[in-house]
């Protein structure tokens, strides 16, 4: 199910597309050509135009955020959503000399998102409280970085 947010402090959504996934869909190819063809009817309708800042999309944690950004990198989208707490991320690989005779790693350095001393160290950082859960706190960088 796609749906529309209202802009502002509100959760009013509006339903813009639904799809039956059938037994054994792989779901990342499936929600991205269900995205992809709604986004691409958006923008045949002129609801989204050149220079106009990227579609958001949201989704929850039972989808693979980076394959659903990277199936619809052609598109004017940016993908958000919350990734299981018990993911493993590789990060890139350090560049290869030229002159050794080995093949060249594929990937760095584990980032375990249970595991903090696998992390970079935050570029910016904020805490602050929330009524109903206490405490929230958020950490960001590029991941620039190899571990």
């Amino acid at each position: 199910m796609i749906c529309a947010l209202e802009t502002g402090r509100s959760s009013w959504t509006a339903p813009l597309d639904a799809l039956r996934s059938s037994p054994g869909d792989d779901g990342a190819p499936v929600t991205a050509r269900q995205m992809r063809e709604l986004v691409e009817r958006l923008i045949e309708a002129g609801q989204w135009r050149q220079n106009d800042p990227d579609i958001l999309i949201v989704v929850d944690a039972g989808y693979e955020v980076p394959r659903l950004a990277f199936l619809l990198k052609d598109l004017p989208v940016q993908v958000l959503g919350q990734m299981r707490s018990d993911r493993v991320l590789r990060r890139a690989a350090l560049p290869c000399e030229l002159h050794t005779m080995v093949r060249p790693p594929r990937h760095g350095g584990e980032f375990v998102f249970g595991d903090p001393a696998t992390w970079n160290a935050p570029e910016a950082e904020t805490v602050t409280g929330t009524r109903p859960y206490g405490k929230a706190a958020a950490q960001a960088g590029t991941g620039s970085t190899h571990n």
